[in-house]
């Protein structure tokens, strides 16, 4: 069982991690603070269900991908009803990031995701589809199908 000091080493070792994998998944900075904090609430909940602790960054990763989700789903409900309230939400802003990082956003999350757990945060192939609940044949042919159309969308913009 883990104490409260090695919870508090692994959760700000994780940080980085929790930070771009609901970026990945949620793009607002006020929505990816709240599902890492959520995630670690929850994780500190659950804590007696961590079979291993060498396994808890992804034990935690999964709670927040979880997270993540339960926010785009309230996102989803609750969509503006009036229309004057509708117009009132501002245009996105486009931000400043190189290339790769907007070929990587204009991705579907289902390719967004794996390339983010694999490349950005080194993860194996068989951990990204346990995180995920997919098989790790799916997750080894969405890198290479996310590969593809990287490199489709950074060609064409190095052309342009």
């Amino acid at each position: 069982m883990m104490d409260k000091t090695a919870f508090t080493a692994a959760v700000l070792d994780a940080e980085p991690t929790l930070y771009r994998v609901a970026k990945t998944m949620l793009q607002r900075d006020a929505d990816c603070a709240d599902a890492a904090q959520q995630a670690i609430l929850r994780a500190w909940e659950q804590l007696g269900t961590l079979r291993q602790p060498r396994y808890f960054k992804t034990w935690l990763t999964r709670i927040l991908i979880n997270e993540c989700a339960a926010i785009l789903r309230r996102r989803q409900r609750l969509a503006p009803y009036e229309p004057e309230l509708a117009e009132a939400v501002p245009a996105p802003v486009p931000a400043d990031h190189s290339d790769l990082y907007e070929a990587l956003r204009s991705l579907d999350e289902k390719y967004r995701l794996p390339v983010t757990l694999y490349y950005l945060e080194g993860f194996k192939t068989r951990e990204v589809a346990s995180l995920l609940g997919i098989p790790e044949g799916t997750v080894k042919s969405r890198l290479k199908t996310a590969r593809g159309m990287l490199r489709e969308t950074l060609e064409g913009a190095c052309f342009a």
